[in-house]
């Protein structure tokens, strides 16, 4: 089983994986789309980052987020940028369906 760990340090994710490696059917991968299974630490995205991402599924652009959130447009692309890194997604779309899919955002 593939398994990409997210977590806020790289000295959680090197402990995280440490535990899992107990396990002969684990090995590891940093793509957490092409992950078996995904670890993600709930406190990998600040609240701005979590409600810009949510705003994002909700009103589809970066202008109506911007609008709808109170935040100029480039405050909204400056979180999203940060949840793309952090979320190691490709683009704002790849963003938002991962953080769904793992409860980071409903």
């Amino acid at each position: 089983m593939k398994v990409a760990v997210l977590a806020r340090t790289e000295k959680d994710v090197a402990y995280i994986k440490y535990l899992l490696s107990q396990s002969k059917d684990i090995t590891f991968c940093d793509d957490p789309l092409q992950a078996d299974a995904v670890i993600v630490d709930t406190e990998l995205l600040t609240p701005a980052e979590k409600e810009v991402l949510k705003a994002l599924s909700d009103y589809g652009s970066v202008e109506e987020v911007a609008a709808k959130t109170f935040r100029s447009k480039a405050t909204v692309k400056k979180h999203l940028c940060s949840a793309r890194k952090k979320l190691k997604a490709k683009t704002n779309i790849q963003a938002v369906a991962f953080a769904l899919r793992c409860g980071i955002i409903r």
